[in-house]
């Protein structure tokens, strides 16, 4: 019988979002993984680009060609 669960580590314990069906005393193996919310980690990654573009901003300040030479009409 296995049982996957959640919770949030408080100190150094794990604090379960609801009881588990085990009987007490029973040994167990456990692993545990954080849980990393995509929405955060995206707002996170755009944060950073924000930053970065306000450090060092990206000039568009370069030659502006005509339809012409942009076309090549010989």
């Amino acid at each position: 019988m296995s049982e996957t669960a959640t919770g949030i580590v408080v100190g150094d314990t794990i604090q379960l979002d609801q009881p588990l069906k085990i009987p007490d005393r029973t040994p167990v193996t456990v692993t545990v993984q954080p849980v990393l919310i995509p929405r955060d980690e995206a707002m996170l990654a755009w944060e950073r680009i924000q930053k970065r573009l306000d450090e060092r901003p990206i000039h568009g300040g370069g030659k502006r060609f005509t339809r012409d030479e942009l076309h090549e009409r010989h």
